[in-house]
């Protein structure tokens, strides 16, 4: 598997996510990210069997990363529940890891997956009801249906386009096998193809504009 490339890990205040795309849209070579830190991660190309089977975008290389643990935070972009038509740039920090389970009843395996995030509103409107607890509510409802749908839709994209763990998660399955070769006959590679997915997300998100009231 091969990064090339939004996540920037700058932790300088001159970055800015510009939202010039939506999250879906964005590709290698096509950073919606600026700001004096050059290393960003843009997409992945996925290999299998040294053939290349596809590419994922930013958001789905997001996604990638949450399930691996491998992401320190990052930005998305969020419809406002608050505001029709409009959008929010929500700074997401995974609270804890991944938790994995894996259900090997059957040849189609049940994989769950819970994810936690804090999150901060990164942009907004100078308006104080993004200060207001229930708000506050609403917009981490609408944070974690956005959430939870770009990683359904990017978990059964590995299993159903590309046909392959490229998460690893097949690590977590070991456990409910007494023996390698119990596992080796499973065959958890050609299972995956056939994997169903339930993705539960939790995030709490705090306004902006709380740095600014004491």
């Amino acid at each position: 598997m091969q990064y090339f490339g939004g996540i920037n890990k700058d932790n300088s205040d001159t970055s800015a996510y510009t939202n010039s795309k939506q999250d879906f849209d964005i590709k290698a070579n096509d950073s919606s990210v600026e700001g004096e830190n050059k290393v960003e991660n843009i997409g992945v190309a996925v290999f299998k069997d040294d053939k290349l089977v596809g590419e994922l975008s930013a958001i789905e290389t997001t996604a990638f990363l949450s399930v691996r643990n491998k992401v320190d935070r990052f930005l998305i972009s969020i419809p406002d529940p608050l505001s029709e038509n409009n959008y929010l740039d929500i700074y997401v920090t995974p609270k804890s890891s991944t938790n994995i389970k894996i259900d090997t009843s059957s040849s189609s395996p049940f994989i769950k997956i819970n994810c936690e995030f804090t999150a901060q509103i990164y942009s907004m409107t100078d308006n104080s009801k993004y200060l207001d607890p229930n708000s506050l509510n609403v917009i981490s409802d609408s944070c974690n249906s956005y959430l939870k749908s770009i990683l359904l839709d990017y978990l059964y994209k590995s299993s159903k386009d590309f046909k392959s763990d490229i998460n690893g998660l097949g690590i977590f399955a070991t456990k409910n096998f007494f023996t390698n070769t119990d596992f080796v006959d499973y065959d958890w590679e050609e299972s995956y193809k056939n994997a169903f997915f339930d993705v539960n997300v939790e995030t709490s998100v705090k306004s902006g504009m709380l740095i600014n009231e004491t």
